[in-house]
């Protein structure tokens, strides 16, 4: 019995590693996620998330009014990653602590750049998808 219990331990050791950390390293945090697919109408069936390069901006986004109650979004230029992605698959960064937008850019001939401003905190893994932002 005694055996069973040390082999069942080490197969649960082992199968953890094997499915990649969630744990950050020292000193910076964790952020997981996948890209949300760009349909008015949902997902096509079986798609969790979609393909399509995502960028980490270090930075927060700001607003610049260009006039007549109108406004444009002004993203941070320090890129610190960037991960290409398959179809259902999602990203992983290891980032230190601070302020992100993460920006997804489709293959062509998609014309829409969806993102999402996180914050990163030391010792912490977040999920964040980066949403539909087609509708």
């Amino acid at each position: 019995m005694r055996s069973r219990l040390v082999l069942l331990s080490l197969f649960l050791v082992v199968s953890a590693s094997a499915c990649g950390s969630t744990n950050p390293p020292p000193g910076e945090g964790l952020v997981v996620g996948g890209i949300i697919p760009c349909a008015a109408l949902g997902p096509p069936p079986g798609v969790q998330y979609a393909a399509g390069t995502v960028t980490v901006l270090e930075g927060e986004m700001t607003w610049r009014s260009i006039g007549a109650g109108s406004s444009v979004a002004v993203f941070p230029t320090t890129v610190r990653a960037q991960e290409q992605v398959s179809t259902n698959s999602s990203y992983q960064f290891a980032l230190a602590p601070g302020e992100y937008v993460l920006q997804a850019h489709f293959p062509p001939p998609a014309n829409v750049t969806p993102f999402v401003s996180i914050t990163v905190e030391s010792g912490t893994t977040k999920h964040v998808d980066i949403p539909n932002m087609c509708m």
